[in-house]
């Protein structure tokens, strides 16, 4: 080979180099700066074995078996049962408090199936603040740290400080340390929990709607939502309300329920939600014939560090279920230096009604 030929050639081949090198750099973070502001966190610890499973690949004569379930402080003599307590939301446990962020992080320390939504703010400087519905950002109380790394990981310890009730008396002046590891993924935090007994538990960070200034106005629009849940054996679910056209509760609806069995049983969640900006969830404006009618109606209240309450009722089937939101911006960037396209609103939410596990998103349409 020429000269020439050997000189273009390597020439070339540095061009290439150089612009394609871009294409193979991984993204850095500056530090905790990074990690700055009001934060929705959905953490949840899967329950489908809480209803049994055959493993991929194998085969079953009798199909699903369930799993036996020990509950907490028991023995079993009759067999080898897996001992995985679940304590329902709204039941009372050892250590019981109205706060979101003591119920996550109690979630956290066990090894039981929950679903839990809340806010925390995050300063910028390495420190996690939370608090109740209703206080301002100068009232928010420590209750954890975290750490950007050159590498966009990020380590985090969440603790919780409120005290906790039982009967009406103060039981404890704070529960477990929990220590996450995750990364920021297309601009939110996706991390899992590092403790021992807390492994399973999957929690995801996402930018609130606002920072603190959110309200009944901030829900308003046209959103399809879509969830999953279990109802526990022996939970009393809210009643059945006579749906608005009249005549006998149908089996079709919004929520469509499996196969119960003796540990549970599983259901899904299809529907439209309209929030008209006052607190009402009304009829679907969009009419149209089918034989499974998918319209959501009821109430619901934001606070204003954008989480909330809702009671939706099945309008064809007259089935009713209580949520607890958080309001985020799917598409805004969690880091400071993150920039992506225009917010898409979108609501986070976990079933309340005692003996009820799951959650869903439901999203502007």
């Amino acid at each position: 080979m020429k000269r020439s030929q050997v000189s273009a050639t390597g020439i070339a081949v540095l061009i290439g180099t150089v612009f394609f090198a871009p294409a193979i750099q991984a993204r850095t973070c500056s530090g905790n700066g990074d990690v700055i502001g009001s934060y929705a966190f959905f953490g949840s610890r899967g329950g489908f074995f809480l209803l049994g499973a055959t493993a991929p690949g194998t085969t079953s004569s009798a199909g699903i078996t369930p799993i036996g379930v020990t509950a907490p402080g028991t023995t079993s003599v009759s067999g080898p049962l897996v001992p995985i307590g679940v304590t329902p939301p709204g039941t009372t446990s050892a250590q019981t408090s109205s706060n979101s962020w003591s119920r996550f992080v109690s979630s956290l320390a066990g090894n039981a199936a929950f679903e839990s939504v809340g806010r925390i703010f995050a300063d910028g400087m390495g420190n996690f603040y939370a608090t109740d519905a209703t206080a301002v950002l100068l009232t928010n109380t420590l209750v954890g740290s975290y750490t950007v790394n050159p590498e966009c990981s990020v380590t985090m310890s969440l603790r919780d400080p409120f005290p906790a009730t039982a009967g009406g008396l103060v039981t404890t002046t704070g529960g477990p340390t929990i220590t996450l590891e995750g990364e920021i993924i297309d601009g939110r935090i996706e991390a899992v929990a590092t403790n021992t007994n807390a492994a399973g538990a999957i929690i995801t960070f996402a930018k609130t709607s606002q920072f603190n200034a959110c309200s009944n106005a901030t829900l308003v629009g046209n959103f399809g939502i879509v969830g999953s849940g279990v109802v526990v054996p022996g939970a009393v679910v809210p009643p059945v309300t006579t749906p608005p056209t009249g005549g006998i509760v149908t089996p079709n609806g919004a929520f469509s329920s499996g196969t119960a069995t003796t540990l549970g049983t599983a259901f899904n969640l299809l529907g439209r939600l309209n929030a008209d900006g006052t607190g009402l969830l009304n009829p679907d404006p969009i009419n149209l014939p089918s034989p499974l009618k998918r319209t959501l109606t009821g109430t619901y209240t934001v606070n204003v560090d954008c989480t909330g309450t809702a009671h939706v009722v099945d309008v064809t089937t007259g089935l009713t279920r209580n949520l607890n939101f958080v309001l985020v911006n799917e598409s805004s960037g969690s880091t400071a230096s993150t920039t992506t396209g225009a917010p898409q609103q979108s609501l986070r939410f976990v079933f309340s009604d005692p003996g009820v596990i799951g959650g869903g998103t439901a999203t502007l349409q």
